[in-house]
């Protein structure tokens, strides 16, 4: 199945500016369903919200945080509510970048379509990505890094078809972009999951993917 070219919107700029909008790689799983673990989580959070995102209306999800493949890798990040809220609205994350959180829900725009993107693009959009098993990748550079940036691109491409998407999902669930205002100049986030670096480190990265990729609230096997 081959993923078409992102065209947002309200945000036309970013399809022109996308550097890869991924048909095709896939990769990480275990084909476990949504939040199992082979492994048990040994870090604990809460479940909280804001004036933005309340938790009056919302539970959490369970377990919080999402399982793992194998040993938990990076920093368990309190959760907000999952709930669903319409565009212009702006979201306060508690988390910079967010790990959960409010976020839109708008076919062909949010989630994002997989691949690594040249610009900005406000996370109410792809923290429903986060949502359905995504590693959200996330690079911090004001005056550019483009070498990083083409090592970027490569490690997603080589990532091999999804196994847990059970040969329906023929694609990484990854999604590639900048991220202005995150203190570390590189991080990957999934469900309730943050890890960060000064420098680019693959072989790190690769970790955190295969460690949390498929465990969310919506599971494998959302697109």
């Amino acid at each position: 199945m081959t993923r078409r070219r992102l065209a947002l919107g309200t945000f036309a700029a970013v399809a022109t500016a996308t550097l890869v909008v991924a048909c095709g790689g896939g990769g990480g799983g275990d084909g476990k369903s949504s939040g199992s673990s082979s492994s048990p989580t040994a870090q604990s959070i809460k479940f909280v919200g804001n004036a933005t995102c309340p938790t009056a209306s919302a539970s959490p999800y369970s377990p919080m945080p999402p399982g793992t493949n194998g040993t938990p890798i990076g920093q368990a990040i309190d959760e907000m509510p999952h709930l669903h809220v319409a565009p212009p609205t702006r979201i306060e994350y508690n988390h910079d970048p967010p790990t959960s959180g409010c976020h839109y829900n708008v076919p062909g725009e949010a989630p994002l379509n997989p691949g690594v993107y040249g610009q900005e693009i406000p996370a109410e959009y792809w923290v429903h990505n986060l949502e359905h098993g995504y590693v959200v990748v996330l690079y911090n550079c004001p005056q550019g890094c483009p070498n990083e940036v083409q090592q970027l691109i490569a490690w997603r491409k080589s990532l091999p078809p999804d196994p847990a998407g059970q040969g329906v999902i023929k694609y990484a669930k990854v999604v590639v972009l900048p991220w202005h205002t995150m203190k570390a100049k590189f991080a990957a986030v999934s469900w309730d999951w943050y890890q960060g670096w000064d420098t680019l480190d693959i072989k790190a990265l690769q970790a955190f993917y295969d460690s949390h990729v498929g465990h969310s609230p919506e599971g494998a096997m959302t697109g």
